[in-house]
């Protein structure tokens, strides 16, 4: 994201003349009748082949705002989640399986895979975010639990970057302090979703 802010500026996207031109394009496509749907359908299709599903976050964010772009990106998400689980329970499980047969989560999975594990997996970026759905149909885990554990565990990162692709595209229809601010908030989630998923690997540094 920092590389993306820094190219555009160098390519002059925060001059007033671009600004204005991104800016008609965004409320362009907030009132076009199928750019959601189109959003949604791309959404799924990224995240079920294991694609990073936060650049869409932020594109859902800045083009249809920070609450409409969240009910977008989370239905999204939902709906690859049941994708790729039933691909991993049906015509795709042997290939899944012999992609993921040895990955580090399917052991842990099979040990436990309680809602409280599932959550932790999903809020945390351990893997893509599609690994972990495949990992739980080869496993045999409930669709029920995995699908809560999806809902509840993709609110963080879901709300976070949609409302920082909200912030920035805010950014761009102003100029001066008020520019300023909105990128600074969208850094500001941004260095606090990497603290909050460095965590626990900073938690078992220090107990070490």
């Amino acid at each position: 994201m920092a590389v993306s802010l820094v190219i555009a500026w160098q390519l002059g996207y925060f001059e007033l003349g671009e600004r204005e031109r991104v800016v008609a394009v965004l409320r362009q496509g907030r009132e076009t009748a199928w750019a959601a749907p189109l959003f949604v359908t791309f959404y799924v299709l990224a995240a079920t082949v294991g694609l990073p599903t936060t650049p869409l976050s932020v594109v859902g964010g800045a083009l249809f705002g920070a609450a409409r772009g969240f009910a977008l990106a989370w239905t999204a998400e939902m709906v690859a989640t049941l994708t790729a689980y039933a691909l991993a329970r049906s015509i795709g499980q042997r290939p899944v399986r012999r992609f993921l047969g040895r990955h580090h989560l399917l052991g842990r999975v099979q040990k436990r895979a309680d809602f409280l594990t599932l959550l932790r997996l999903r809020v945390l970026p351990i893997a893509p975010f599609a690994v972990l759905d495949y990992v739980a149909g080869l496993a045999g885990v409930s669709l029920r639990v995995l699908l809560f554990a999806t809902a509840v565990g993709i609110l963080p990162s879901v709300i976070a970057y949609t409302y920082i692709g909200a912030e920035i595209a805010s950014g761009l229809g102003e100029t001066g302090a008020a520019q300023v601010r909105s990128l600074w908030i969208a850094a500001g989630v941004t260095f606090t979703m990497i603290c909050f998923s460095l965590s626990p690997s900073l938690i078992r540094w220090f107990r070490q």
